[in-house]
């Protein structure tokens, strides 16, 4: 009996293993990342991805944050754009072979958006709906 109990706990810690390779996070830590500023404004960066993906995607978690802070419109009040140059290693089966001077290098895109937290449509000013953001986006690139 207390074999068969190991053997279970066992089973389920493989599948729950096995079932999280390869699954990625949207929002993983590598991704995205978010300051508090001020009561009501928020830092949020956006990482990788293409243009202008990556701008839809950090609007996307504008629009999160709003939400799960109780606040239905959000207004950008600063917006960055940029791109760095990471560096690769190889990834070739036969580099071990032949000597490669430079790694591998990529591009990875990144926006950053300084938003102001609102309970209600801007007065002066435009003012995104943090609902209709998040539909919009979700849908555009297929997101559950």
């Amino acid at each position: 009996m207390f074999f068969r109990s190991i053997q279970f706990y066992f089973s389920v810690l493989l599948l729950v293993i096995l079932c999280g390779c390869g699954v990625g996070n949207l929002y993983g830590p590598a991704y995205y990342s978010d300051t508090k500023l001020g009561e009501n404004v928020r830092r949020v960066t956006f990482r990788g991805g293409d243009h202008p993906m990556t701008g839809d995607l950090c609007l996307l978690r504008c629009a999160e944050l709003t939400l799960e802070s109780g606040h239905t419109h959000f207004q950008v009040v600063d917006s960055e754009s940029g791109s760095n140059i990471d560096q690769v290693g190889s990834v070739y089966p036969f580099d071990q072979h032949y000597h490669m001077d430079s790694p591998f290098i990529r591009e990875v895109t990144s926006v950053t958006k300084t938003i102001r937290l609102l309970k209600e449509e801007a007065e002066v000013g435009f003012s995104y709906s943090a609902s209709d953001v998040r539909r919009s986006m979700r849908q555009k690139y297929e997101i559950k």
